[in-house]
């Protein structure tokens, strides 16, 4: 812990030097300390309120989640009875992912088109749009491969035409001969 006090001494009158550093250095420390334990303070109820509140949430979205309803027509009389919110869910998720779209993966009510449950749309569409993103990253490596290769085979080609056309190794073999 760091404490830094400042003294401001205006003007002495019955009191001595010593006392007036006295009391600075006593509300210097005081104030500190208590800055520092408000701090604490508030940063531990802040934790506590939290955690209850994130406790209390959970409980009633469980409470929420396992509450019986009752599923009436446009009547009010009950079509299902005690059936929970849960269950609910599942059920409407499941007959979502089941129902059969076309290609658009747009609600289908034709067995003759392209239709497909939604969750087979889906994946075959993540299966589309990932292997076309590879194989067009793919053809980019090659192409830049290719166009490497053809680079680096013309500058050969052409150093050896260009080393064969001046003579190069004729003067290279008199030298040597010298």
């Amino acid at each position: 812990m760091k404490f830094d006090i400042s003294v401001n001494i205006d003007w002495l009158e019955d009191e001595s030097l010593d006392e007036v550093v006295k009391g600075q250095i006593i509300n210097g420390v005081v104030e500190r300390i208590s800055e520092q334990t408000i701090k604490s303070v508030k940063e531990d109820a802040e934790k506590r309120v939290i955690a209850k509140i994130e406790e209390l949430i959970t409980q009633t979205y469980q409470s929420f989640l396992n509450k019986g309803v009752t599923i009436t027509d446009k009547w009010g009389d009950a079509l299902r009875e005690d059936i929970k919110v849960y269950d609910l869910i599942k059920e409407k998720c499941d007959k979502w992912l089941t129902e059969m779209v076309n290609d658009q993966g747009k609600p289908s009510s034709s067995h003759y088109s392209n239709c497909w449950s939604r969750m087979e749309w889906i994946v075959n569409k993540q299966i589309h749009h990932e292997s076309k993103r590879m194989s067009d990253d793919l053809v980019k490596r090659v192409n830049t491969e290719i166009k490497k290769y053809i680079n680096d085979a013309v500058k050969d080609s052409i150093g050896e035409k260009l080393v064969k056309e001046i003579g190069i190794e004729e003067l290279i073999n008199k030298t040597k001969l010298k």
